[in-house]
């Protein structure tokens, strides 16, 4: 894959999880509904995405693994969010957008990262 194409799916997958982190904290001030993140859950949810990034910044194939399985588990809890209350659902879509663009790039980068690793062991 092309250097510049591996770019911008890095761009992509640095870029979903502050979206994300940013939508929940939007949320969480501006929302209506009932089951917005509040207090220890909105610290639980924010949290892996920004521990997340340093490793991402840097490459390492492990970072985009754990980023495209939280990514994961952020578009299952933003769906069921948004099929059980139409109060947040803009936000909870929001979220499925972030979190399904994050898991593609960073499944995509993780793939490329780990035939570049194979190449250079043999």
């Amino acid at each position: 894959m092309a250097p510049d194409r591996l770019r911008l799916l890095r761009g992509l997958i640095i870029a979903a999880q502050p979206l994300i982190v940013l939508t929940y904290l939007g949320m969480a001030f501006w929302g209506v509904g009932m089951a917005r993140p509040q207090g220890a859950w909105l610290i639980v949810l924010i949290l892996p995405a920004l521990f997340l990034l340093p490793g991402m910044w840097l490459g390492r194939y492990r970072a985009f693994v754990w980023a495209a399985l939280f990514d994961l588990f952020y578009l299952m809890i933003a769906l069921t969010d948004a099929w059980s209350s139409p109060h947040d659902r803009g936000f909870n879509l929001a979220i499925v957008v972030f979190a399904l663009m994050g898991f593609i790039a960073a499944w995509i980068q993780g793939i490329v990262l780990r035939r570049q690793s194979k190449r250079q062991a043999r």
